[in-house]
Formats: structure tokens, C-alpha cells, sequence
């Protein structure tokens, strides 16, 4: 336990110290050179504006958090299935990957009008976008860690003749693992990311719905207040994937030159 503790202390304090040298030179900038509210507001003002009503802030924070969470993972079952068929099948993913890279390079602003016309103005539009930003990073993560096992070990599980879901949970999937927790990290950008954009769209709640709201009237310091709640949910849910990570696999190499 201590030395879980020891490592969650070395990993949280440099960025905190960071964050306090960056928010006290920032507050000490604007002051300085008075530079006005609606360009970069100070800190100060942006606390303001939360604690004015954090209640509106915080609950279309969790409307922008479950969207993200709940797309997140449709979209991450969804590419660990189709990147587990691609490495099983080298004719479906020459077949497919073409297109799929296609339809991940269009870009989210293009693609979320058509999805939220297809499901609707409510929360499964946003859901459907996020989903759809999450599915490729892990898909293509997924294949390659299930392709990149190691061909002795596989003739070991070969002469004991075993089964191909012992070969897939037992060696294909562990050496996966790595691979899998990159495409996750990546997802949980690419979720929020993707809540945020569809809300810009259509929506009437939701942190991007306060973003554009506020940027309408130029009330910076609350569009601020948004945009960094924004951005804290996207560090707590990739620091809580970072956790998962070390404790699923805390053999990989990675793991252990934090320690």
C-alpha cells in the first residue's frame, strides 16, 4: 500500500506544482498588463464566475461526462470486436481498413449534423458521435497487439495442444494488453472531444452548450470555467484508465520504470 501511495505521490505532485506556477503567473500577468476580461480573463475572474452558480457549470458537466463515459464505451467494445476480427482475418481487414480510415478522417464538426439527423436532438446523437471517434484508435490497437505475440510461445501452446480461446485468453490477449491501454488512452481524448463537438451542433445542455452560449454573449470568464471543467474531465477519466493500466499489467515494462 506504501508504495502505491509513493507512486500515486510522484506521479500527482510535478503536474500540480506546474499548475500552481502557471495559474499564479497567468493571474500575475493579466494584472500587470490589465489585459481585458473577454481576450484572457485572470483566474480570479474565472473562479468568479464558477462559484457565481457552479450548479448550472457542474450538472452540464456530468451531461458532457456521461455523454463522453457512455460513448466511450460503446465505442471501445465496438473497436476491441472489430480489431479482434481484423487480426483473425487478414481478407476482412483488407477489405474494410480502407474504409474505416476514410470515415475517421472526415471530420467531427462534418460527420456530427449527419449522426445527430439520424438519431435525433437528445443525448443518443452525442453518445453516437463520441462512440463513433472512439471505435478507430482502438480498433487499430486492438489488431496489432493481438498480431504482435511472440511465434515461440505460440508453438509452446501448440505442442500442448491447446484450444484457440485458451490461445486467445491465455497469450494472444495478456500480450495485447499494452496495446489495447494506448487505444484506450486515446479514446477517452477523443470522447470528450467528441460530446463537446455534437453539443456545439444541436443541444441545449452539456458543457458545449454553455461554450457557445457564453462565447455568444461574450461572457469569457464563465466560457472559461467550462472549458477548463471540460479539460478536467478528460484528465480524471485518462487518470483513471492510468490506473486500471497498472493494475492490469503491472508485469509490462512500462509499469515498472514508474516505480
Amino acid at each position: 500500500m506504501a508504495k502505491w501511495l509513493g507512486v500515486a505521490a510522484r506521479s500527482i505532485w510535478p503536474p500540480l506544482v506546474t499548475a500552481v506556477v502557471v495559474v499564479a503567473t497567468w493571474e500575475a500577468v493579466c494584472r500587470l498588463f490589465e489585459v481585458p476580461a473577454y481576450m484572457i480573463p485572470a483566474p480570479s475572474r474565472i473562479w468568479m464566475a464558477f462559484i457565481t452558480n457552479p450548479e448550472s457549470l457542474l450538472f452540464n458537466a456530468g451531461v458532457t461526462l456521461f455523454e463522453a463515459v457512455t460513448g466511450f464505451l460503446i465505442g471501445s467494445i465496438l473497436g476491441a470486436m472489430l480489431g479482434t476480427a481484423f487480426a483473425y482475418s487478414r481478407l476482412l481487414a483488407r477489405g474494410m481498413m480502407p474504409y474505416i480510415i476514410a470515415a475517421n478522417t472526415i471530420p467531427v464538426v462534418a460527420i456530427a449534423p449527419i449522426i445527430i439527423l439520424w438519431f435525433g436532438h437528445g443525448v443518443q446523437s452525442k453518445i453516437a458521435v463520441t462512440a463513433f471517434l472512439s471505435f478507430f484508435p482502438l480498433a487499430l490497437n486492438m489488431m496489432k497487439g493481438l498480431q504482435s505475440y511472440d511465434r515461440v510461445i505460440m508453438d509452446v501452446f501448440h505442442v500442448s495442444a491447446a484450444n484457440e480461446w485458451q490461445r486467445f485468453f491465455k497469450m494472444r490477449l495478456p500480450n495485447a494488453l499494452p496495446y489495447v491501454f494506448v487505444g484506450l488512452k486515446l479514446n477517452v481524448t477523443f470522447s470528450v472531444i467528441g460530446a463537446i463537438v455534437a453539443e456545439f451542433v444541436q443541444a441545449d445542455k452539456g458543457l458545449g452548450f454553455v461554450i457557445m452560449t457564453t462565447y455568444r454573449t461574450l461572457n469569457m470568464p464563465r466560457l472559461w470555467a467550462a472549458m477548463l471543467l471540460s479539460a478536467l474531465i478528460g484528465i480524471m477519466f485518462f487518470a483513471l484508465i492510468a490506473l486500471i493500466e497498472r493494475w492490469a499489467i503491472p508485469w509490462h515494462s512500462s509499469m515498472r520504470n514508474d516505480e
